[in-house]
C-alpha cells in the first residue's frame, strides 16, 4: 500500500500503458482454445443447477407469500393529499480533508 502512495503519476501512466499493450499483444487464440469440450454423453443437456428439494420449494413459496403480503400492505397505504414525498435528494458539498 505504501508503494502506491509513493508512485508518481508518470510511473503509474507508464505501467498502465505497458499493461494495456501487453493485453493487446496477447494471442487471442488461447482464449478460443479454452472452450469447454462436450462430454462423452453429450446427447443429454446438463442441468444448470441442482434440482430443488421439497424443503427448498416450500421455503421459496413461504418467502414469495411473505413478499406478496408486504407489497399488498405497502401498496394499500393511502397517503393524505398534499403530504411531502418520502425522500428528497439534496446535494451537499464534499468535505475537504487536510493532508
Amino acid at each position: 500500500m505504501d508503494v502506491l502512495r509513493r508512485m508518481d503519476r508518470r510511473r503509474f501512466v507508464r505501467l498502465l500503458a505497458a499493461g494495456a499493450a501487453a493485453a493487446a499483444a496477447a494471442p487471442l487464440g488461447a482464449a478460443r482454445a479454452a472452450k469447454p469440450r462436450p462430454a462423452a454423453n453429450s446427447d443429454r443437456p446438463t442441468p444448470a443447477h441442482r434440482p430443488l428439494s421439497a424443503a427448498m420449494r416450500k421455503e421459496i413459496e413461504v418467502q414469495k407469500k411473505s413478499v406478496a403480503d408486504m407489497l399488498k400492505i405497502v401498496r394499500g397505504y393511502k397517503l393524505p393529499a398534499g403530504s411531502p414525498p418520502a425522500s428528497i435528494f439534496h446535494a451537499i458539498r464534499a468535505v475537504r480533508r487536510e493532508r
